[in-house]
């Protein structure tokens, strides 16, 4: 199995035309004779069907604090994310962590959203629920981050992980009454996650307690995936897929659709492991052109805007997926409720620009006759 996923990619750079080039149009073919043989069925694609049964068609929505109260806003977006072929929706709740070596969580102050969630239900969208933990030591300059929560000793990680289980399961206590589809226990903690299965099995097993729906964990996938060990108690494994996919700037496309194949190798040995299938629960290219190189890197808006690679990198991951049968959704990061500061030219938010365009073509397609190039990719052809 762990051969298939890279012999069909390479065939892919190798067969697939460019995203922006249509064939020539062929001279109409001779009628044939009545006493002819019937054609022969034409040959199933290498990269198999489109879409695969139950593949979550995200987005993550981003409220930021996470009680989603621009209803106006939200409103206006949903209609918009309905167009785009959007079928699940990523939404985002916090409590906040004073230090990042305390064991001291308070829970979610802002309002819970509730009314956005029965809105979206109400367009027929599905809901990942991924409560988050964040500290104010992310934004001072520190570099400090999810993955630097690390308590000195084994009583303080107790505590620590006390105060964790009773915040995410009042999270999905409440995503549980609201008819959510799908959770998520945790995300990226990749020292908490480090030695500490046991605790994670007991958080795992009082989420189930009260919440009836699918299980994941949002992994980060440079510095946790390998050292993860209960995905076994979970239903999906969930990657936040930050990953290099070139090493210089400007890549072009074969060069984007290769450069998955690593990775995707890598995460096909983990599924067949766990027999799990894997959700990235966040997946996502700033518009600027160091994107593929390094992806999970927040642009400062100083950068050379390069929309055309975004779109480029998000036509490699959803090719790659389409190889992969364990490859069963994208969240995409990210779209906002409102604006939170960042420079729209450079931020990961692909509305207005060429990856809108592949994402919607992606997402709106019920079969592979769907695929062909689409009208408005020539720009980013490359």
């Amino acid at each position: 199995m762990g051969l298939i996923y890279p012999i069909l990619l390479v065939f892919s750079c190798i067969a697939s035309p460019p995203l922006a080039v249509a064939p020539a149009p062929a001279a109409p073919a001779p009628a044939a004779p009545e006493s002819a043989a019937p054609a022969p069925a034409a040959p199933t694609h290498p990269l198999g069907p489109w879409p695969t049964e139950g593949f979550q068609r995200g987005v993550v929505y981003s409220s930021w604090d996470g009680s989603y109260r621009a209803e106006a806003a939200w409103r206006a977006h949903l209609d918009q994310l309905q167009a785009l072929g959007v079928t699940w929706i990523q939404v985002l709740t916090f409590a906040h962590q004073p230090a990042v070596d305390q064991p001291r969580i308070d829970a979610r102050r802002a309002p819970w959203p509730t009314a956005f969630i029965a809105e979206a239900h109400r367009r027929g969208f599905h809901i990942l629920l991924k409560p988050d933990v964040w500290s104010r030591q992310f934004y001072d300059g520190s570099n400090r981050w999810r993955g630097s929560i690390k308590m000195a000793d084994d009583a303080a990680w107790a505590t620590w992980f006390a105060q964790y289980e009773a915040f995410i399961v009042e999270e999905a206590r409440l995503a549980a009454a609201a008819g959510v589809e799908f959770f998520s226990i945790g995300l990226e903690f990749v020292e908490a996650t480090r030695g500490h299965d046991a605790q994670w099995r007991h958080v795992i097993a009082a989420v189930r307690a009260v919440y009836p729906g699918q299980l994941t964990y949002a992994a980060d996938y440079n510095h946790e995936i390998g050292h993860i060990r209960f995905w076994d108690a979970l239903d999906v494994i969930g990657v936040n897929g930050y990953f290099t996919l070139a090493e210089a700037d400007d890549p072009s496309a074969p060069i984007l659709k290769l450069g998955t194949v690593p990775h995707f190798m890598r995460l096909e040995v983990l599924s067949t492991y766990f027999r799990k299938p894997v959700v990235f629960t966040e997946v996502g290219f700033p518009s600027v052109s160091t994107a593929a190189r390094q992806p999970w890197q927040w642009p400062s808006g100083t950068e050379k805007v390069d929309a055309p690679l975004q779109a480029r990198a998000y036509e490699a991951m959803f090719q790659a997926c389409r190889a992969a049968p364990w490859c069963n959704g994208f969240y995409w990061w990210k779209f906002y409720e409102q604006p939170e500061g960042h420079s729209a030219a450079h931020d990961y938010d692909p509305t207005g620009k060429p990856a809108q365009a592949v994402l919607q073509r992606w997402y709106r397609a019920r079969s592979v006759a769907d695929l062909g190039p689409s009208e408005g990719t020539a720009e980013f052809a490359h």
